[in-house]
Order: structure tokens, then C-alpha cells, then sequence
């Protein structure tokens, strides 16, 4: 009997710590939805497509600080994301949660690393990709494991880059 009484107080707990973990995921999700409009989930005038290459897609964090993860409008979940490069921005089309499109113009960086939240690779394993969206700074980062695809994907992120 006193076993049982343990398990359904533990298990109350348990219930209550992951009630709360929701809550403060739910909480930051809105408070950064204040902060910032929705990013745009098509590109306005796309243009010829330069590459496509399958990614896993990191997350999004702001650019002065990579170790806080952008919950608002499903940006903080991982998952698997093909990557496609148009002259006009790069699209980011989410297994499971809403694309991502970010114009050639807010575009601000493009730089590789080994580290960034909750990940760490091989050297310039990731891909990140800085852009600005409402004043504030934002760094998506990508993982493509397949060499050839990243380079390529750097080079046409760098190509439409510089064409802004």
C-alpha cells in the first residue's frame, strides 16, 4: 500500500513539473510573438531557383545570443528541412511546421561553426544564416551533412548575397 501512495505522489509530480515546462514554453512563445511579426512563409518574387539541397533544420535564435531558441510561430522545433536557394531569398521547407522565407534583402550574414544550441558537429558543420526581420536580428541555423550539398548551398547563398 505504501508503495502505491509513493508512485501516485511521484507521479502527481511528475505530471506537475512537465504542466509547468509547457506553460513557460507556451509563456516565451507569446511574449517573442509580441516581439516580432510571423516571418513570411513564401518568398514575394522568388525568381529562378539556384539549389535545393535536404538539411536539418537547428533552429532559430537571436543573433546576439545563439543559446536562446525563438519559440514563437513553431521557429523552435527541429526537424528535417529542404533548403531551397531562389535569387530572390532562401526558402526553408519544414517537415511538419510552417516554412520559412527569408528574402535576399534582410539577409545580414552567412557563416559556419561547430556549435550552436543543443548541437554540436563536426568543424563548420552548421550553417548559419543571419538575417533581420522588425529591427531585430535573427540566425537560422542548418545542417547539411552531405559536403557537396552545403558548399553549394554556401555558394548560392553567397552569390545572391551579394546581388542585393
Amino acid at each position: 500500500m505504501q508503495k502505491f501512495i509513493v508512485a501516485i505522489i511521484l507521479g502527481i509530480l511528475f505530471l506537475f513539473f512537465v504542466g509547468t515546462a509547457i506553460r513557460a514554453w507556451r509563456a516565451r512563445a507569446a511574449k517573442q510573438e509580441a516581439d516580432f511579426n510571423q516571418p513570411p512563409m513564401a518568398l514575394a518574387t522568388p525568381g529562378q531557383q539556384l539549389v535545393k539541397v535536404r538539411s536539418f533544420y537547428v533552429a532559430t535564435t537571436y543573433a546576439n545570443n545563439h543559446l536562446e531558441r525563438i519559440r514563437a510561430y513553431g521557429l523552435g522545433i527541429r526537424g528535417l528541412a529542404h533548403a531551397m536557394v531562389f535569387e530572390g531569398g532562401l526558402q526553408l521547407i519544414r517537415k511538419g511546421e510552417r516554412p520559412l522565407a527569408i528574402s535576399k534583402s534582410t539577409i545580414t550574414g552567412i557563416s559556419t561553426s561547430q556549435v550552436t544550441i543543443d548541437r554540436v558537429t563536426e568543424a563548420k558543420g552548421i550553417l548559419t544564416i543571419d538575417w533581420i526581420q522588425d529591427a531585430t536580428q535573427f540566425s537560422t541555423h542548418l545542417r547539411v551533412v552531405d559536403l557537396d550539398d552545403r558548399a553549394k548551398l554556401i555558394s548560392a547563398l553567397e552569390t545572391i548575397r551579394e546581388a542585393k
